[in-house]
């Protein structure tokens, strides 16, 4: 039988810091240990701001060289008070700026180097320049990289540049650590750059894992996990959801988030998810098997810091202290972690260097451009519109998750834009059918898929009607669409592959597809140039209908 957890807070200001660690492991048999984690750094490592608090005045932010401050300092204190560190990360290490992009992950993976990560999880875009760059990376790191899901489809077996888990004592306690990337990938990432690469199911490779590392010793059992907690902010209330969705037929059996794996495998001490970029202040306790999961925020404004309690003879978890005075995760403020000054001045010469011309002013948006939801994202709405209107399209779509940060009213640069479409892909035109474009929609409303961004028509839907015939009205206009009409629809080569849910986008022929040779943030930044002033406004081109027809 498990112990349940015990959670005491330890929020602190002293000396004009946010922060300070809890006293020595000198509680009689009892082992503490400190845990710093990130994830989905995403390229971050050079100076941020902190628009997602103030998008007018962001407090500035010290990323990777105030993460270094930190980790340092955490370090120097527990190996005075004679506690063991460790330093993980969950993945999407690189993918998401020009740092990042320019040098192909490797400034990134040399600051992580430098700061002496314990253990990495391979992110889904890690794969975004292809598995052998993922190799590439795996190979200079001074570090485990974990990928116990990823497979070598000619030999059947795990891929030779990564590990499956690894098993370390520190303390006389030994812990078994094992990594996942999402199986997703297979379906979010170009065919080409996962090529012979199979993503094989978390959920079934995890309890053998498990079972494996006790038999091998191991006392306490972390997984780092591509994988993240829901996207609920009530996360009791999404667990009593999820014990719905089980009891009535059971849970999916692919891409299962952290909080489903967490409550369905036992034998895990803790999880250290990300993927989804949501930050939770207070660490995750599964009722049934009382497993931790935390998740920290992404793009590297946040850091993940908890020191664990582990009793010495029976070698299970006591619970757990947290260290800032909203739970387990530090904002990377600048005037509240002052940066490491080599570690900044290092990243700021590659920043510098990839970052050249970004600032080019090329027009101006008199509103808050902000991602948001499907129906309701006046962001993702610029950007759909500038697919249309540039590539003289009659309708077109985005991914949700293909739009990636929002634009303050002001000025816009090229920075902006890099910001917003980071991927750099390559746009499409397809025709279709009306009643294609119409089932598109369809898919996107199914289950959990969410919405999509969408330009060139007008759709009520009533979500409480059964998945594929949710829309209750599809105008274009102000006229129905002719479902036998061809119509063009302009979106991104990696929509047009069938990823983000589009599956039956597969089944096109290929003279149906015209590559246009324009890419996305160049088709936005020609819009925007055109326009010179933006005022966007919800024009109602996604209707949730308030009662079932």
């Amino acid at each position: 039988m498990r112990r349940r957890l015990t959670i005491s807070m330890t929020a602190l200001v002293t000396l004009g810091m946010i922060f300070v660690l809890t006293g020595a492991a000198s509680e009689s048999g009892v082992v503490s240990v400190d845990l710093l984690y990130t994830s989905d750094i995403h390229g971050h490592i050079g100076h941020g701001n902190a628009t997602f608090l103030n998008p007018n005045f962001p407090p500035p932010l010290g990323n990777a060289a105030s993460a270094t401050a930190y980790i340092r300092r955490v370090r120097q204190e527990a190996k005075e008070a004679g506690r063991p560190v460790f330093l993980f990360d969950s993945g999407d290490i690189f993918q998401g700026t020009p740092v990042g992009m320019h040098t192909k992950g490797t400034a990134i993976m040399e600051w992580m180097n430098s700061v002496h990560y314990d253990a990495l999880a391979v992110g889904n875009h890690e794969f975004d320049l292809g598995w052998k760059n993922v190799r590439r990376l795996a190979k200079m790191t001074e570090f485990p990289v974990l990928a116990a899901n990823l497979f070598d489809q000619k030999t059947g077996k795990r891929v030779d540049w990564a590990q499956d888990y690894i098993i370390v004592e520190k303390a006389g306690i030994k812990f078994g650590i094992v990594g996942y990337v999402t199986e997703t990938t297979a379906n979010m990432s170009f065919g080409k750059n996962v090529e012979g690469i199979e993503f094989k199911p978390i959920h079934e490779l995890l309890p053998g894992h498990v079972k494996e590392m006790r038999e091998k010793g191991a006392d306490i059992v972390f997984v780092l996990m591509h994988a993240g907690l829901p996207y609920k902010p009530e996360l009791e209330q999404e667990y009593a959801r999820m014990k719905k969705r089980e009891a009535a037929g059971g849970l999916p059996h692919w891409g299962m988030n952290a909080m489903e794996l967490a409550n369905t495998v036992p034998g895990i001490d803790m999880i250290f998810a990300g993927h989804t970029h949501q930050g939770y202040d207070k660490p995750w306790e599964d009722p049934r098997n009382h497993t931790i999961v935390v998740e920290p925020y992404a793009n590297g404004s946040s850091l993940g810091h908890l020191t664990l309690k582990i009793d010495r003879a029976t070698k299970t978890v006591l619970g757990f202290d947290t260290h800032f005075a909203r739970g387990a995760l530090l904002t990377l403020f600048e005037e509240e972690v002052w940066p490491d000054k080599a570690t900044a001045d290092t990243v700021q010469k590659e920043v510098a260097v990839a970052e050249k011309g970004l600032d080019v002013e090329i027009g101006e948006t008199l509103v808050n451009l902000e991602r948001g939801s499907a129906n309701n994202a006046l962001m993702g709405f610029v950007v759909a519109d500038a697919y249309r209107e540039e590539l003289d399209a009659d309708f077109a779509i985005q991914n949700t998750g293909g739009v990636r940060a929002n634009i303050p009213p002001g000025k816009i640069t090229e920075r902006d834009l890099l910001a917003v479409s980071p991927f750099g892909n390559q746009m499409v035109l397809i025709e279709m059918t009306g009643s294609m474009v119409k089932e598109i929609l369809e898919d996107k409303l199914r289950g959990r898929a969410g919405g999509i961004f969408f330009s060139g028509g007008k759709v009520r839907y009533d979500p409480t009607r059964p998945e594929g015939d949710r829309i209750t009205s599809f105008t274009k206009d102000g006229k129905p669409v002719d479902m036998n009409k061809v119509y063009k629809m302009a979106m991104t080569n990696y929509l047009a592959e069938g990823n983000s849910g589009l599956w039956r986008l597969r089944e096109l022929p290929s003279e149906k597809i015209l590559y246009t040779g324009f890419q996305d943030r160049q088709v936005l930044s020609n819009y925007i140039k055109r326009l010179k002033v933006l005022k966007p406004r919800n024009d109602g081109r996604w209707i949730k209908e308030k009662k079932s027809s």
